[in-house]
């Protein structure tokens, strides 16, 4: 390959194009897996609470049967979440020079919550009714789950840096005039940044390759840990780890709501009251989902305007929105500037082209993103009504009202509930990816935003379709297996449940 800027922009970009797609599809089999593992345990942890608290071996024994399928999940989003590691590391190999600065603390720092929820989540699944004292193992639970949220908090803080660059302080202004924000302290080496970004335009990152690059950048980062100050980070982590809970919530629910239709009539009661634990988990995190979705939306309105721009379907000159007006500035007539005003900026930028791509990016992404975001904030509403319904339940008066709103469609609101909990697991499958995507493609294509992009660390390794493919089959592989054992597993364990009434 000749070490012509123009050839290898092309040639990268060509490379990182065909290994977005494998990338993708694996990233989003990784978070099939890590859904599960992530949010079952808040059931799992409410189901056993109940049974200890109240001696209900019925919520003991549903604990016990929905651990299993926590436990599966856990090993598979595990062996999948090593598989995207090496792709990051193999296929993305630019990537390398953040691991070894920004990322790597939080990185670090990860693996211990994970060693944590591995030794923990075992003694969880295997010391059931072991101690005289229950609490014991319920406690035991709750490790895993701190575990899992602090390996989530960790792993969202290197997302969150390539989305919000905190710690360049400056840099970003320098670079995206319109972005008039501070990024966060100087706790990084600016002038080693800039050039570290030229050498990666220029010869990708085959640049990593040189010994001498190194030396010549001198030390990057001055504060490790100034990525857990990121204010990406909370909003991320919190939207990201409720939106899991939903999900969960939502499928546990719509399994109870079978048996209660299709199990014993007998043992309705028995399955009502799970169900209602499940779907009450459900509503609690849709009705704080809208509180988390907003905190997001306001970081990125501060610190990533052209994707807000995109998400928000703004044409090129800008406009006006008066619920964003009043929301964002107090004012419903004020007026966005748009990707044209956003591009007569770049001019002044200290690298006018990485403006321009950034401004180009966004907008060309937008006619995907803004479909996808605005079906993720209505499937949020709707998630919210269901738990408005389940909330108001409680309330006689309240109920009152639905049980003669429902009567005209055949319904009374128990089994309004219990039918839109099918629902509720394709809308919050759906919300949850969306959502995902309009993240991750509306920042396309930059791997630090405004810095780094995607076509500048991908492999010089010559990549094929065929390989692409390839590794696209073994992914789906991958997710067809681990997903039927999982569903094998819910067979059979709502069937020993069905059995046997008492362990």
């Amino acid at each position: 390959m000749r070490c012509d800027g123009v050839l290898v922009l092309l040639s990268s970009a060509s490379q990182a194009n065909l290994a977005e797609y494998m990338t993708i599809l694996g990233i989003y089999v990784h978070a099939w897996f890590l859904v599960f593992a992530v949010g079952l345990p808040y059931v799992v942890l409410v189901f056993e609470w109940v049974g200890i608290r109240h001696r209900d071996a019925v919520y003991l024994t549903a604990a016990r049967k929905t651990s299993y399928v926590w436990g599966v999940s856990f090993a598979a989003g595990a062996a999948t979440g090593t598989l995207v590691e090496f792709g990051l590391v193999q296929v993305w190999s630019g990537s390398l020079a953040a691991i070894g600065t920004y990322m790597f603390s939080v990185m670090f720092l990860e693996l211990f919550a994970f060693m944590t929820e591995v030794v923990f989540v075992v003694l969880y699944i295997y010391t059931w009714d072991r101690y005289a004292y229950r609490w014991i193992h319920w406690l035991f639970g709750l490790i895993v789950l701190l575990g899992s949220n602090v390996s989530a908090f960790m792993i969202l803080g290197a997302n969150s840096f390539m989305n919000v660059p905190w710690g360049t302080g400056t840099l970003l202004d320098r670079v995206l005039p319109w972005e008039k924000v501070t990024y966060g302290p100087q706790a990084s080496n600016l002038s080693a940044l800039l050039a570290l970004a030229a050498a990666l335009s220029t010869r990708g990152s085959s640049a990593l390759s040189n010994v001498t690059l190194g030396n010549s950048l001198g030390r990057i980062l001055t504060s490790p840990m100034v990525i857990l100050s990121d204010p990406d980070l909370p909003a991320t982590f919190l939207h990201t780890v409720d939106a899991a809970i939903i999900v969960v919530s939502f499928e546990v629910s719509s399994v109870l709501a079978y048996l209660y239709f299709r199990g014993d009539p007998n043992r309705r009661a028995e399955f009502l009251g799970l169900f209602r634990k499940s779907f009450g988990v459900a509503a609690v995190a849709s009705i704080l989902q809208p509180l988390f979705g907003d905190m997001a939306g306001r970081v990125e309105y501060a610190y990533q305007y052209t994707k807000f721009l995109a998400a928000e379907g703004f044409p090129p000159q800008g406009g006006q929105n008066p619920v964003l007006g009043i929301l964002l500035k107090g004012n419903p007539t004020y007026f966005f500037p748009g990707f044209s005003t956003l591009l007569s900026e770049t001019s002044s930028s200290v690298i006018p082209s990485a403006a321009r791509a950034t401004v180009l990016g966004a907008e060309e992404a937008e006619p995907l993103i803004f479909p996808l975001y605005y079906g993720m904030v209505i499937s949020g509403i709707v998630l919210f009504i269901l738990a408005a319904v389940y909330f108001a339940s409680f309330s006689a008066r309240l109920a009152g009202i639905l049980e003669s709103l429902f009567s005209s469609l055949g319904l009374g609101v128990e089994k309004f509930l219990l039918l839109s909990s099918f629902a509720g697991v394709i809308i919050s499958m759906f919300a949850g990816g969306a959502g995902w995507a309009v993240r991750e493609v509306g920042r396309h294509p930059w791997t630090v935003y405004g810095l780094i992009p995607y076509y500048d660390v991908v492999t010089p390794v010559p990549i094929t379709p065929a390989f692409v493919a390839a590794i696209m089959l073994l992914e789906l592989l991958i997710f067809v297996v681990g997903t039927a054992a999982i569903l094998w597993l819910v067979r059979s364990q709502v069937q020993e449940f069905l059995e046997a009434k008492n362990e």
